[in-house]
């Protein structure tokens, strides 16, 4: 049996290559014929060399600056893996991290909820688990966790103990069961005697350079209770007298699971957002938390731009709201308003847990979607920034994140919508209209679907927007379906919304942002908060042209660099990560120019 739950080489949204169900069931089919081969990511000489590695079974952390193709990598080994006959899990620490990759939460995949973590481990291991749990454990052949900043210390402990005895713990079912109780191994000691993550093969990705776990030590692991921080939040104690954890233990590269597993530790160092090695450069040293020379933050508060219609990044939710609303609000146009239509195909006889994933808000759609990427609600109007949330033609440019102004509206027209295209068709479909991949028949049928829906409702649009995007380019954008697999075997239970792929464009959260690509982008930091969060917001630029930072320049100072973090990249990666960067450094200190640095070899 195989899972797979990440398959796009394409860079469309995130799908699942699990079967449909009988009523959009269709034939199985290689990457080679469903995806054109212009489509298909080139890899560059060391992302090919990180593949064959991920292939040859080992546990493996890559790592790279933004803009080095961690994401192309992950999909290119996952299709591997998966026409391999593995079966893969894709997770993210976060409900919309995951989704953006095709997988499920680290919660959802150990069956938790964040309030498992007031479980003691012995409780969780023996109170926490079900037998699909347990089935989808053991399964498993290789488990990738992404965005792994965002991971834990003691989360990805958690997940590595009950992943050892689940998976490797022959007995602990029965000693959990027994009646009357008998005596239980405690859940540590038996754990050092187990493989990493029961053997299971464990592939991890992410920058630690970027945003770091929320609320550290939130429970202790050994009791269960509540921690208790110092005045300065840099040291946890339990009641129970375990620890103190330490704050600058927080990160998943700390934790006795990381150790365990023993990985082989990539750092890829060819970027592809970026052309403009000073930019480059500067970006390595804020990820690196080499602070900025005067010179360089004066070429980044004020260098010659193009932000015409650029997205404001912006470091809190509300600053986001504000802008967002106020400008919206200063168009006259007339509203267009679009529902997202969800839905949920229950395979019941073979995933009889799942009976949640039919609950629905008041508006109508699913809770299980409430993290999709696609909004529940969209609100267009003429004369509208907005932020592309698909990969929609990569030819084309149109990616996600790609910006743009609603120029005008399509009437609606059926024989316009995207469709399947059928090896007997003779009509020439535009790529960008062309639906291909798994669940191809069901997202068809679902855009016609939101289509009535949209013309049943006075209340809502008639229409499809139409954008002008700053690389030139026009198209209307049609709605987009997204399909996620559901359940532990096939053929699986399928989540998925319809909605019109376009965000908001006047502004969008620094940590909403993470992994977009931005041809113009207005950073302000003057309220940055996080670690990461300036580093984060910078490098979503392609270019400095594109780029304008706002506010008073002591935003700048709040780099991107943990000394934990840096410590770790040095123990791994050696001084040569920080070499380059320091000798550019040091040609800028001695009157050197930065943008003739390169050239001059």
């Amino acid at each position: 049996m195989k899972e797979f739950t990440f398959i796009d080489l394409t860079g469309e949204s995130p799908e699942s290559t699990s079967e449909s169900t009988p009523e959009f069931e269709e034939p199985p089919s290689s990457i080679a014929n469903t995806i054109p081969s212009s489509d298909r990511p080139v890899l560059c000489k060391e992302q090919q060399d990180l593949i064959e590695l991920i292939l040859t079974g080992r546990n493996v952390f890559f790592t790279g600056s933004a803009g080095c193709g961690k994401s192309t990598v992950l999909k290119a080994a996952v299709n591997l893996l998966y026409m391999m006959g593995k079966n893969v899990h894709v997770v993210a620490p976060t409900g919309r991290a995951a989704l953006q990759v095709g997988g499920m939460s680290t919660w959802s995949y150990m069956g938790w909820t964040p309030d498992y973590h007031k479980y003691d481990i012995e409780t969780l291991l023996h109170k926490g688990f079900r037998k699909h749990i347990e089935k989808r454990l053991k399964d498993t052949d290789v488990l990738i966790i992404d965005e792994i900043s965002m991971v834990e210390n003691h989360h990805l402990e958690r997940m590595n103990i009950c992943m050892k005895a689940v998976i490797a713990w022959k007995d602990w079912r029965k000693e959990r069961d027994s009646r009357p109780p008998g005596p239980r191994r405690d859940a540590f000691s038996v754990a050092k005697t187990i493989p990493a993550f029961g053997g299971r093969q464990v592939i991890v990705t992410g920058d630690f350079c970027q945003l770091p776990p929320v609320k550290p030590f939130e429970f202790c692991m050994h009791c269960g209770q509540e921690m208790i921080a110092d005045d300065d939040g840099a040291e946890f104690n339990c009641p129970d007298s375990h620890g103190p954890f330490l704050e600058t233990h927080k990160w998943a590269f700390r934790s006795t699971a990381w150790e365990e597993a023993d990985f082989v530790h990539v750092n890829l160092q060819e970027i592809h957002r970026q052309k403009d090695e000073y930019f480059i450069r500067m970006l390595q040293k804020c990820r690196l938390g080499i602070p900025f020379l005067p010179q360089e933050t004066e070429t980044l508060m004020n260098h010659p731009c193009d932000v015409q219609k650029a997205t404001k990044l912006l470091c809190t939710r509300n600053e986001v709201a504000m802008v967002n609303r106020e400008n919206f609000n200063r168009l006259k146009t007339p509203k267009l308003e679009y529902h997202a239509l969800d839905g949920f195909i229950a395979r019941q006889e073979v995933h009889t847990q799942l009976p949640q994933y039919h609950d629905r808000l008041s508006d109508g759609t699913l809770v299980a979607c409430r993290d999709q990427r696609l909004e529940s609600h969209v609100t267009l109007r003429g004369g509208m920034l907005v932020i592309l949330q698909i990969n929609l033609d990569i030819k084309g440019g149109l990616v996600n994140g790609s910006q743009g102004i609603i120029c005008g509206f399509e009437r609606f027209d059926s024989m316009n919508l995207p469709k399947v295209h059928r090896g007997k068709d003779t009509e020439y479909i535009p790529s960008d209209q062309r639906i291909i991949g798994d669940h191809a028949k069901l997202r068809e049928k679902q855009i016609k679907e939101f289509m009535e829906q949209q013309r049943g409702d006075p209340r809502l649009a008639k229409a499809w927007p139409r954008v002008l995007f700053h690389n030139g380019v026009k198209r209307v954008i049609y709605p987009s379906c997204v399909v996620n697999s559901v359940g532990d075997k096939e053929p699986y239970s399928l989540l998925h919304r319809t909605q019109i792929p376009l965000l908001p464009g006047w502004a969008m959260s620094v940590h909403r942002s993470q992994g977009m690509t931005l041809d113009r982008v207005i950073v302000d930091l003057s309220h940055a908060f996080e670690e990461g969060q300036v580093y984060v917001a910078l490098s979503r630029a392609t270019s400095l042209h594109g780029l304008k930072v706002m506010g008073n320049s002591s935003g700048l100072f709040v780099t991107g660099g943990n000394p934990e973090v840096q410590s770790f990249l040095l123990a791994k990666f050696g001084d040569r990560l920080f070499q380059s960067v320091r000798e550019f450094s040091g040609h800028l200190m001695n009157g050197g120019d930065g943008e003739n640095y390169w050239a001059q070899g």
